[in-house]
């Protein structure tokens, strides 16, 4: 893989982003920032991984590295407005509409 353009970076991120590069490969860090975007670790997990002190750091990283973030899921985002609209209208969610799909376990 060949590594990002660092050129147009303020300074302090051009030094940052090439000390990982000097602990890491690129690879590495792409997996690590990938696994972050998609949710799989957590950014304070993230920044331990990749030594980063800065948040403004880790997400300079995401965007030179180009790391796309993932689709809305549309089915999770209607269950979101809707638990928008009835907390507004001072309505009770049922527990099972405050828990993602994803959440649930199947029976």
């Amino acid at each position: 893989m060949q590594g990002p353009d660092l050129s147009a970076l303020d300074a302090a991120y051009r030094k940052a982003i090439s000390e990982i590069r000097g602990r890491l490969t690129d690879d590495q860090i792409v997996d690590f920032l990938e696994r972050y975007v998609a949710g799989g670790i957590d950014r304070d997990e993230a920044m331990e991984a990749l030594d980063i002190n800065y948040l403004g750091v880790l997400y300079t990283a995401v965007s030179v590295y180009g790391i796309e973030r993932p689709e809305p899921d549309p089915a999770e985002e209607e269950r979101q407005a809707i638990i928008i609209r009835m907390l507004l209208d001072g309505e009770e969610v049922p527990v099972e509409l405050g828990q993602p799909a994803s959440w649930r376990v199947r029976h």
